[in-house]
């Protein structure tokens, strides 16, 4: 009975707010349309089992109103996941305006889908969908269908995820990754990098954990770097990802840091992300970056003093068709329309340079000091390539 009379006056409250909005023709009033606003998740379309919150990041003209409703198991208050606390009424500042939303555990065997709809004045409503994976359920990569896959190697120290976001209402992958409990980080993140997922939204330091992991096995640099001169260094870059807030979000989860040195990092390494992002085409550039921990490794402190493992190496490994715009699939190109390299790093600082051809080798040498299989569905001959001056390097 309880939750039943808050749901009315709820209803009530939203009904008498629309009411005295609608009568208002004051030019001081906030306007009651906006064309432009538009909504997306903040950070992920979808979230782990455990109890959690994340947000959805609204953007239009200031003074716009914009009123928001959620479907059950989900609330916009930390405080009462009942329905008295799924709508929402609000107007529209300047500069980016972030709603919260707080989920409940799923303990069930099946995952839950959270619908948000939010109208913007008398526009149609936006409709986003929240999935919040069950308990059992895991989010794995699809292993020999996506190109950019090594081969799935089985070990109780690993964990595999994939994070998918949202482009123009179509659900596409963004990265997976390999995640090692033992190092408190992946030992390969692979990627596909095409013009859909390049824009101009910019870093968001939204630094957090990863849904998907186990927080425990992640390194905690949420609110500040590992100790020493060590940046909290991404294998998939931010700048690889900035069509959307949702996909460059993503970058900055702790699964995707290692403790790599800032002068590394921030010059030459920063240089050979760029040489990358140079060789995107009109066909797909596949692209894993991984992280070796080899012989000698020593170790640092994450932000909250817990000890992690330092990488010995870094390594990026590239995939693409030779023309660039074959509009081909990689298994239905010959080998003599593929090309890749591979790049291995050790964990210094070269200076600020540009990218040295001594760091170039093949793919088939990268298999050969990790122990994972690349590429799996290309042949040994395009994995053995190793032509600096294709991909620009001199």
């Amino acid at each position: 009975m309880k939750v039943i009379t808050k749901n009315i006056l709820n209803l009530l409250y939203l009904t008498i707010f629309i009411s005295m909005v609608s009568s208002c023709s004051d030019s001081d009033s906030p306007s009651s349309q906006d064309s432009n606003a538009t909504a997306e998740w903040k950070t992920s379309s979808s979230v782990g089992s455990d109890e959690v919150s994340t947000g959805i990041l609204l953007k239009g003209d200031a003074g716009t109103q914009y009123s928001a409703t959620i479907s059950q198991g989900a609330s916009f208050s930390s405080f009462d996941y009942y329905t008295s606390k799924s709508a929402k009424l609000g107007v529209l500042k300047e500069g980016d305006n972030v709603i919260y939303i707080y989920c409940k555990a799923n303990a069930t065997a099946d995952p839950r889908n959270v619908v948000v709809d939010i109208t913007f004045g008398d526009a149609a409503p936006q409709q986003l969908t929240l999935v919040q994976k069950s308990v059992s359920q895991e989010i794995l990569p699809v292993f020999s269908a996506w190109p950019e896959l090594p081969a799935e190697k089985v070990s109780t120290d690993y964990q595999y995820a994939t994070h998918y976001v949202t482009v123009n209402g179509k659900k596409i992958r963004s990265y997976s990754l390999c995640f090692d409990k033992n190092n408190k980080a992946a030992l390969w993140v692979a990627y596909p990098m095409h013009a859909v997922y390049d824009g101009s939204v910019g870093r968001s330091d939204e630094w957090g954990f990863d849904p998907y992991i186990t927080q425990t096995n992640q390194a905690n640099c949420v609110s500040r770097s590992y100790g020493g001169n060590y940046d909290r260094g991404h294998q998939i870059p931010s700048a690889d990802r900035d069509a959307t807030f949702e996909m460059n979000a993503q970058t900055f989860y702790m699964s995707n840091m290692t403790p790599q040195l800032d002068r590394l990092n921030q010059d030459m390494w920063a240089k050979l992300e760029t040489k990358v992002r140079n060789n995107i085409c009109s066909d797909t550039l596949y692209v894993v970056t991984g992280a070796y921990f080899g012989a000698g490794a020593t170790t640092t402190t994450d932000g909250a003093g817990n000890i992690v493992a330092i990488p010995t190496n870094y390594f990026k490994i590239l995939l693409r068709t030779k023309s660039g715009n074959s509009g081909k699939s990689i298994a239905l190109c010959s080998d003599s329309e593929l090309i890749s390299i591979g790049f291995w790093v050790d964990h210094k600082a070269y200076g600020n340079i540009e990218p040295p051809t001594t760091i170039c080798t093949s793919v088939a040498d990268i298999e050969a000091k990790t122990g994972f299989s690349f590429f799996p569905g290309v042949s040994a001959a395009v994995k053995s390539q190793n032509t600096p001056s294709v991909w620009g390097v001199q």
